[in-house]
């Protein structure tokens, strides 16, 4: 391919008829995507918490007395707000409250432990922050160490099944959520510039070192919403969807502004890892449109009761946020009415660049094509400068509305490694093929040196998967104590019902691999586990157990 060949994007031939190559974007903020909805459909339900319905008019009343708090209280233009909550009413309220007078949310992990929050307080330079009542410990263990001056509490019960919001309850040290919502409704007109202007200050752990700040603007925010909009056909003011992405997660977040900018109902998960609660919302509010990681769809496949569950009825699964093994979508494809659709992104990205169509071909195996006004490039990885041709492996690099351009907060240097000319190198590895449909093959530093030979971890992981015993699988690298700088494969498995580990399942497995990988793909070692460990939004997490093998080496 020659250079400047991708800018005529070989992809558009499979766009649905439907989406436009490119868009006309409104220069609004995200606030105004909430008062256009709620202009428009006030009765309609957007969002249900448990048995508890919330229409589109209420959220929009509390939203506007949250915000007419919060100014009140200080909290101004350009100040971040962090929320440490889980997926419940109060969240989204702090957010589009926050949004309403131009103050910055920041979203924080409610898994993190006091000193990993207090970075996130310390480096946003936040004096606000709304926290779950049990989580609020944690923040008092900080508190005085930090420039916090506003605590929030939301309990979990602030939001009843049924009835009258509760009268707020006396927290020490804290102001209850609940008394925000008794301030009058009329929070101060701020003005924004969409294309200057912050709405999120959100936290990605990267690739290494501390969680870095990314500054995303209302304009890439609207951007991305609008992009989606325009790509998956969610029906505006019927669809109603399910996602147990976390709102701190920016895939969970933009799923909501999506949600909300077209007036479908989102079942709010609370505890993504409760597959037997998530069934139960499902089979209650009976959504049309779910969005997960791949390790919470396969643990709902896996489930006693998806046979009998209403998930099979969706019309669509977005999967995203790591890959998804090939056998489980055409499982999922086979076991539903339904499509699994894979898209691609990032933080930096508001977070989806690329995604197969929602009715047109979609390749199972790849993240799709980019959306409208993206263009996404392989180029070498030693040089970062050449483009590589069809089928050529290499760093993915994107241009698009919806990129960051304000780069990392307090943090130069890594702004400068990542965005060059308007190209946000992600530091994933892939290709594109002769339809430009594009192929994640692993991140960088999950490239596996095997006394030179590079081997893709995930490529491992998807082989592993077509062993009837596997339930889940990763593969890392750990150092070869015979070479020098070597490594060799390893991987961890977790077991379906019925089978049980030995060293005879394991050789079983390690001779399926020979007949599709090459000697040095196939891992050394097989370790057995009953659990793998997983995030908050549901990936493996490989680097822990990297940071495990580290350890036992030390010893």
């Amino acid at each position: 391919m020659s250079i400047g060949e991708y800018e005529e994007k070989p992809w558009l031939k499979n766009y649905d008829p439907f989406v436009p190559e490119t868009i006309k974007y409104p220069k609004i903020s995200v606030s105004d995507l909430m008062d256009a909805t709620v202009r428009e459909f006030p009765q309609s339900p957007g969002m249900f918490s448990g048995k508890r319905k919330i229409t589109f008019s209420e959220f929009g009343d509390y939203v506007n007395r949250f915000a007419a708090a919060l100014a009140d209280s200080g909290v101004k233009k350009g100040d971040r707000v962090c929320i440490l909550c889980l997926n419940m009413p109060q969240y989204l309220i702090a957010l589009y409250g926050s949004f309403k007078i131009g103050a910055v949310p920041t979203g924080i992990n409610p898994l993190l432990t006091p000193r990993e929050i207090k970075y996130i307080v310390d480096d946003s330079d936040a004096e606000t922050i709304v926290s779950l009542d049990l989580l609020l410990p944690k923040v008092q263990e900080i508190r005085g160490e930090t420039s916090l001056k506003n605590v929030i509490v939301a309990g979990l019960g602030d939001f009843p099944p049924e009835g009258p919001l509760p009268t707020p309850a006396e927290v020490k040290g804290a102001t209850p959520f609940l008394s925000l919502l008794k301030h009058e409704p009329k929070p101060p007109k701020v003005k924004i510039n969409p294309r200057e202007d912050w709405a999120l200050l959100q936290y990605t752990a990267g690739t290494t070192g501390l969680p870095k700040g990314t500054i995303l603007t209302h304009a890439n925010i609207v951007a991305n919403t609008t992009q989606l909009q325009s790509w998956i056909k969610i029906e505006k003011g019927r669809d109603i969807v399910c996602s147990s992405f976390p709102f701190f997660h920016l895939a969970g977040l933009e799923f909501n502004i999506v949600c909300v900018s077209m007036a479908a109902a989102q079942i709010l998960v609370a505890n993504p890892r409760d597959i037997e609660g998530t069934l139960n919302l499902i089979d209650m509010h009976h959504p049309t449109v779910l969005c997960n990681v791949p390790t919470i769809y396969l643990m709902l496949l896996r489930h006693p009761k998806f046979q009998q569950s209403d998930i099979r009825k969706a019309r669509m699964f977005i999967s995203g946020a790591a890959p998804f093994p090939p056998e489980i979508i055409n499982e999922y494809n086979s076991k539903t009415e339904g499509v699994v659709l894979e898209v691609w992104g990032m933080t930096e990205a508001s977070p989806v660049v690329t995604a197969n169509p929602a009715e047109g071909l979609k390749k199972v195996g790849s993240v799709g094509i980019p959306l409208p006004d993206t263009i996404v490039k392989v180029v070498d990885i030693e040089t970062g400068t050449e483009e590589l041709p069809v089928g050529e492996t290499g760093e993915l690099v994107a241009s698009g509305p919806q990129v960051f351009y304000k780069g990392y907060w307090k943090k130069p240097e890594e702004t400068e490694k990542a965005l060059k000319d308007s190209w946000y190198f992600t530091g994933d590895i892939g290709y594109m093929d002769e339809d430009g449909y594009f192929y994640i093959v692993d991140r960088k530093k999950d490239i596996i040196n095997v006394s030179g030979y590079k081997v893709a971890s995930r490529e491992v992981d998807d082989f592993l998967y077509q062993h009837p015993a596997v339930n889940m699988a990763a593969t890392i690298g750990i150092p070869d104590p015979d070479r020098l700088g070597s490594e060799v494969v390893k991987a961890y498995v977790t077991l379906k019902e019925g089978y049980k580990e030995s060293p005879q399942l394991a050789e079983e497995m390690r001779q399926s691999l020979k007949k599709n990988l090459a000697p040095y793909k196939v891992p050394k070692m097989i370790e057995f586990r009953k659990e793998l460990p997983i995030s908050a939004t549901g990936k493996v997490l490989k680097r822990e157990l990297r940071e495990e093998e580290k350890a036992k080496a030390k010893k």
